[in-house]
């Protein structure tokens, strides 16, 4: 991939994240370069690269994106399908717009349900991209149908001591370092909570003062306060005294989740199974709750228990049963099929019961799906059950903003 130019403009620059680019460009012609390169010298930084959009989607596979991507399709045989690949790979918050050489009207149709802000028809001019850059940065109602955000999902254990921690690690891991995810973490158990110690990072305040001052949270707070683990996993956790006791109003975690969710792809809450407002607050907005069970009769009756906690029942498709630890239990425990007849709810995944595996993974200092195993490929199921990569469906959010 050949570099073709590089501009920076301090002013806009400061209103993207840290570590994210205001603006990228892949297009396949000089004259189309030149008219960028000064669009992007007079109103956005910008670096522009030779190359399509299928360059943009191996770019944006490992990179950060930016907050304007302008992409060509001039040579691509399906070009709305590629632009659906690149809405996958990129993050939330991105506004693209598209370049090419056929003058279609239903190819323009399809480009904006796609979730692209504009479709500019070449030879590209200055007054052309200037207006399409100012839209995808300052417009209202720019592509009303393109707005994504990360998706949040909330893990709850029926009972104490289901393993409802180490498989919202562990998925987060998978997201992360297996599907090259940005994944927010976020543990709101904040005396007792475990992500950061599982994951070996250390804890901090910054959940505590973000519920505490809801208007403080943006973007840059959340790079102060986050640990990070590899380059895609960031983790906001607590340890909070134990003789204090916290009170949080149900509002205080919405800012919170609504930053989070424009900067990630995927939000993994781990709810604490002691109810509290801001516990019952992240189960009713979450896109997708996952319920985890074993094999008891315990387990059973408060999983069929929280089903019926408004906001967790009435859509099916947004809850998923895990039963964690087949076996452990021996012929003592309830049967899989029973727990899955007596839920009246399909189980969406059964995750083995290893424990030399997780003795191995606690002396190497790794998270457990890090090693081949019958408990990664399971995390593997459980993240496709939510990614929906595996399932065909509508998609419920749009695809760029």
């Amino acid at each position: 991939m050949e570099l073709v130019h590089s501009s920076t403009l301090e002013k806009t620059a400061a209103k993207a994240p840290a570590g994210r680019p205001a603006a990228l460009a892949f297009v396949t012609d000089a004259e189309s370069e030149a008219v960028l390169q000064g669009a992007f010298l007079e109103d956005s930084p910008g670096t522009i690269f030779r190359g399509n959009i299928t360059k943009a989607v191996e770019h944006l596979t490992g990179a950060r994106s930016p907050r304007i991507l302008v992409v060509d399709i001039s040579d691509v045989a399906l070009p709305v399908t590629e632009v659906h690949h690149l809405a996958d790979v990129c993050e939330p918050g991105v506004s693209v717009i598209v370049v090419g050489t056929r003058n279609e009207v239903g190819l323009y149709r399809d480009l904006l349900q796609a979730g692209v802000s504009e479709y500019i028809v070449k030879p590209l001019t200055p007054d052309l991209v200037a207006k399409a850059l100012n839209t995808a940065t300052h417009g209202v109602d720019a592509a009303p149908i393109s707005r994504k955000l990360g998706k949040l999902i909330a893990f709850v254990g029926a009972r104490g001591g289901v393993g409802t921690s180490t498989l919202a690690v562990n998925l987060a891991w998978y997201f992360a370092h297996q599907k090259a995810r940005r994944v927010g973490l976020l543990d709101l158990d904040l005396h007792n909570g475990v992500c950061s110690l599982m994951l070996n990072l250390p804890t901090s305040s910054g959940l505590r003062d973000a519920l505490e001052n809801p208007s403080r949270v943006d973007s840059l707070f959340l790079e102060r306060t986050m640990a990070l683990h590899g380059e895609r996993l960031f983790v906001l956790g607590s340890q909070e005294p134990l003789d204090e006791e916290l009170r949080f109003p149900a509002a205080a975690v919405d800012r919170l989740v609504e930053v989070l969710r424009e900067q990630f792809h995927y939000v993994i809450v781990d709810v604490p199974r002691s109810p509290s407002p801001i516990s019952r607050r992240v189960l009713e907005i979450a896109d997708m709750r996952v319920i985890v069970v074993d094999q008891t009769l315990q387990a059973v009756r408060d999983a069929a228990r929280l089903g019926r906690v408004p906001g967790l029942d009435g859509i099916e498709r947004h809850d998923l049963i895990v039963v964690n630890r087949k076996g452990e239990s021996g012929r003592r425990g309830v049967a899989v099929e029973e727990v899955g007849g007596a839920l009246d709810h399909r189980l969406s995944c059964i995750v083995p019961f290893q424990p030399a595996l997780f003795a191995a993974a606690g002396a190497k200092g790794i998270v457990p799906a890090e090693q081949k195993s019958h408990f990664a490929d399971a995390i593997g199921r459980l993240a496709t059950e939510i990614s929906g990569q595996a399932i065909k469906r509508k998609p419920r959010w749009r695809l760029f903003r």
